[in-house]
């Protein structure tokens, strides 16, 4: 992979990130389905000012992007991100969910 794209959730309008729909908005403005189809890893920085993600925000933004990469490996190789352990639970148990339940992505 050649290029690296870098997604700080300090830029974006927060603390709170909730939410499917807004997840979905910030994943078609980032093109996040462009990374995906393309040589770029993902650095995704959460900072400690973040007070909130929940899993519908999280599944919106990067649920498609699980699906596509196939396991949580691949998914994992090519998005990186840097947060703390909270947050990094809530992802993992999302990436899992987008897994287990491939056609909720499907529209």
């Amino acid at each position: 992979m050649s290029d690296t794209v870098i997604i700080d959730f300090g830029k974006f309008e927060g603390p709170v990130f909730t939410g499917r729909p807004r997840g979905e908005l910030l994943r078609k403005s980032l093109n996040v389905d462009g990374f995906d189809d393309n040589n770029i890893l993902v650095e995704v920085k959460i900072p400690d000012s973040t007070y909130s993600i929940s899993s519908s925000f999280i599944l919106g933004l990067f649920g498609k992007s699980v699906v596509k990469a196939g396991s949580k490996q691949a998914f994992y190789n090519k998005y990186h991100f840097e947060t703390n352990g909270l947050f990094r639970e809530v992802i993992d148990s999302c990436v899992a969910r987008a897994l287990q339940d491939k056609n909720i992505f499907s529209s």
